[in-house]
């Protein structure tokens, strides 16, 4: 469902990271499945995706700086969360 979308956008030089059918309203018995458009940078959001859509030739794609944010530093995070809250602090 969502890869012809995500096929569609890299030809115009747009890409969405979390694009992905949404999982509750894909279960949901009445409404029809949505679509997670969102988490794109301000990049992506004003410049790239509005010239895609005036139909102005892609922006060509610039490499991504190396993801700081890793599963050891978010459980370190996590871990701090969880330590400062059972000793009674506001985290």
């Amino acid at each position: 469902m969502t890869t012809e979308l995500r096929e569609a956008l890299a030809r115009v030089g747009v890409v969405l990271p979390s694009l992905c059918p949404d999982p509750v309203s894909y279960e949901h018995r009445y409404l029809p499945p949505l679509v997670e458009l969102g988490r794109c940078t301000m990049d992506v959001a004003a410049r790239r995706l509005t010239r895609a859509l005036d139909g102005s030739p892609p922006v060509l794609a610039e490499p991504a700086p190396p993801r700081q944010d890793t599963v050891a530093e978010r459980l370190s995070i996590a871990t701090a969360y969880v330590n400062a809250r059972s000793r009674g602090e506001r985290a």
